[in-house]
């Protein structure tokens, strides 16, 4: 499968503008492996767009991302997509959001990817994931499937997710990240190396 075909098919405006400028330093947020949050804020932010519950990832991404902070003081948050999650029980409603972290022109987000960490497809945002998972379940084997998903959005309008960024701005990224892949892939980095090819054959990367 392509690289591009994996990011954007990844499975998984309130008090945010909907043309999203960077809302803080980085040094404000408290981060713990690829979520972070921030005093007096009630969202929840992440490094990644899709497969923080479970995905492929090598070496020690908490303090890879450490290091980077501490190399970069001036970093500042930039806030992509967001997403409501709704207990079921409680009915409450928790904000996530996708988030770049930026110092010119470094990124964390990318820098993730190019030194192998992370395949690419995490950093496809939460509307690529919904829209990507709305494609899938429109497969005639899937129609059970599909009813149900259809019945829990249906039930959690609030949780459909919302890109905070153009469009044009979040195509460059996916540019870039498809040249991180390419380039850790080519060196043999981190999830692309020989000794995790088992793995990350079993989970769908060839």
């Amino acid at each position: 499968m392509k690289i591009q075909a994996l990011f954007v098919m990844a499975m998984l405006c309130t008090s945010l503008s909907c043309e999203a400028q960077d809302i803080g330093a980085a040094k404000e947020f408290t981060f713990q492996d690829i979520f972070a949050t921030r005093k007096g804020d009630t969202r929840e932010y992440i490094l990644l767009g899709s497969g923080w519950l479970r995905t492929i990832q090598s070496g020690n991404p908490s303090q890879f991302i450490t290091g980077w902070l501490a190399a970069h003081p001036a970093a500042a948050i930039k806030p992509v997509s967001r997403m409501g999650v709704t207990n079921t029980k409680s009915k409450r409603t928790e904000e996530l959001v996708y988030i770049w972290v930026e110092a010119g022109s470094a990124s964390l987000n990318v820098d993730l990817v190019r030194n192998g960490l992370f395949p690419g497809a995490v950093m496809a945002d939460m509307v690529d994931n919904y829209n990507g998972l709305t494609e899938q379940l429109k497969r005639p084997e899937l129609a059970a499937t599909r009813a149900q998903i259809e019945k829990e959005r249906a039930a959690a309008p609030q949780d459909r997710p919302e890109r905070l960024i153009a469009e044009d701005q979040y195509k460059q990224f996916a540019d870039r990240i498809v040249a991180a892949e390419s380039q850790a892939r080519e060196e043999k980095l981190g999830i692309w190396s020989d000794a995790m090819k088992e793995e990350r054959e079993s989970d769908g990367y060839p």
